[in-house]
């Protein structure tokens, strides 16, 4: 039991992407909580001895806080990679459907691809119906535009006629006040 555990946790460890260095997350974070230290050296002003002193009287040694915060920061890396690693396991032990189930039961017993198949024909028969009427309606349209434009045409013609008529009859209308 304890060796399995051992190996699982040795397998774990050689799969993770290297790790930054524990003395570099370590002075990075020093650096970081310590700040202060820097400000006072940059603005004292003396001698070289005179701002070294200054700055590390202005800084209280919190090195055990900038330990246990770098430990932190590597216990919250490794979970988080260990967990990551148990997911893609189980994501990975997890076969597909048809090797549960049986090639033969996978499309026999799916409800659900049969009514998506017959909606998928009743939508093409909507579909195919939709353009027949779509295809009569504008053969209609197309129809009822030629009639339009024929009475408008035969409306045109009606009124040139009665232009013409109006003006022979002022004409007529003129000479037979004429010869009275």
């Amino acid at each position: 039991m304890f060796t399995q555990y051992i190996k699982s946790i040795l397998s774990f460890h050689r799969a993770q992407p290297k790790a930054p260095n524990f003395f570099l997350v370590y002075a990075l974070i020093w650096l970081a909580l310590h700040n202060q230290f820097f400000v006072t050296f940059i603005s004292t002003s003396g001698s070289l001895n005179s701002k070294i002193s200054a700055a590390t009287a202005s800084i209280e040694h919190q090195y055990l806080l900038s330990l246990l915060f770098t430990i932190t920061f590597f216990a919250l890396r490794l979970t988080y990679l260990y967990f990551v690693t148990k997911a893609n396991e189980i994501a990975d032990e997890d076969a597909p459907i048809e090797d549960k189930l049986g090639h033969d039961q996978v499309f026999t017993e799916n409800k659900d691809v049969m009514r998506l198949v017959v909606l998928l024909d009743e939508t093409k028969a909507k579909l195919a119906s939709a353009n027949k009427k779509e295809t009569e309606l504008l053969e209609e349209k197309q129809a009822v535009i030629q009639k339009s434009r024929e009475l408008q045409t035969e409306l045109e013609e009606v009124k040139a006629d009665l232009a013409i008529m109006t003006q022979q009859n002022e004409v007529l209308k003129s000479e037979l006040t004429r010869t009275a």
